[in-house]
């Protein structure tokens, strides 16, 4: 499973670059991808400077730097002979996805994230977007505070996305915490899933001018459909970033067809926790987390080769 906008944070993999040489060295390769379209080595901007409590979300780093983390986990994991029966996207996980199957070249995939990050940062306005700890059944118990908002994405039954102004997210963050209901502002600063997005499309688009898509070599699960994806298309690409995620309904769809032991190779582990809230009572899947804010991915990695391989 390969995670989003959201899920980033400085010095994240931060352990496994310093400890694993597998890991750095594929982390090192991307950088060097995109060094020429940021301007700036992504290590540096991961592991040089910034503290891991202190906000990140310039999406012109954010975006490569997701893409290059889960890219490198799944070599690593590759390489220690764990290959996946299918992969599953999140949000810009689904292009992540799609440049792990090989349906779009490591070059490509750092070139669409980063041209998807400029053209966002110069041509919309800035969006908040906040996690909400709670049924959706909230939003009509406050409609007056929602009546701005988007909803953009379903995790699973007691957590939702939803989007607005920033003025209008900081409002609603507020009022939600005087009624005791938990909620948090994600570093994501730009309207993915909304109409906010909609005046990137046409030059998004021609972006994929030049870019060779070929059909995936590992089965992709998505979001936005029923089974499984056959092509990919700067169209599949767009509508995972303009569409609402329902996560929540995907994997309920998924463990209707069996067991599955479910990885999350994104930073944050959130995928995991998703599943682990959305599996049925008495089901023997397993959902695992690769990496988190708290560290200790080395112990991580071990209890993984121990349990697969």
């Amino acid at each position: 499973m390969f995670s989003g906008q959201g899920s980033q944070y400085y010095e994240m993999g931060k352990e496994l670059y310093e400890n694993n040489e597998k890991f750095r060295n594929w982390m090192d390769h991307c950088s060097e991808i995109a060094y020429p379209l940021i301007g700036i080595s992504l290590i540096d901007v991961l592991y040089r400077g910034k503290k891991k409590s202190e906000a990140f979300d310039n999406i012109v780093y954010t975006n490569p730097a997701l893409l290059s983390i889960q890219y490198s986990m799944f070599k690593l994991l590759k390489e220690m002979n764990i290959h996946p029966d299918f992969l599953l996207g999140y949000s810009m996980g689904e292009l992540h996805a799609a440049v792990v199957s090989e349906g779009i070249s490591l070059e490509d995939g750092i070139k669409i994230s980063v041209e998807i990050a400029k053209l966002t940062q110069e041509r919309t306005q800035l969006i908040g977007m906040l996690a909400i700890v709670g049924s959706k059944l909230i939003m009509r118990r406050y409609s007056d505070l929602f009546n701005n908002c988007d909803l953009t994405a379903e995790n699973f039954q007691d957590n939702f996305v939803v989007s607005g102004l920033p003025t209008v997210i900081e409002k609603l963050h507020g009022k939600l915490n005087e009624e005791n209901v938990i909620s948090q502002i994600l570093p994501v600063k730009y309207g993915f899933h909304t109409k906010h997005i909609d005046s990137i499309k046409n030059t998004y688009q021609k972006i994929f001018e030049s870019i060779q898509l070929e059909s995936p070599k590992t089965p992709i699960i998505s979001s936005l459909k029923n089974g499984i994806v056959q092509e990919l298309s700067a169209d599949y690409i767009w509508k995972a970033i303009r569409n609402p995620v329902n996560f929540k309904q995907t994997i309920e769809r998924i463990v209707e067809t069996g067991d599955y032991t479910f990885i999350d190779i994104g930073p944050s582990g959130t995928l995991s926790t998703f599943v682990k809230y959305i599996l049925p009572s008495g089901s023997d899947s397993i959902s695992m987390q690769m990496m988190n804010q708290f560290g200790k991915d080395l112990n991580v990695i071990q209890k993984l080769r121990v349990c697969l391989c």
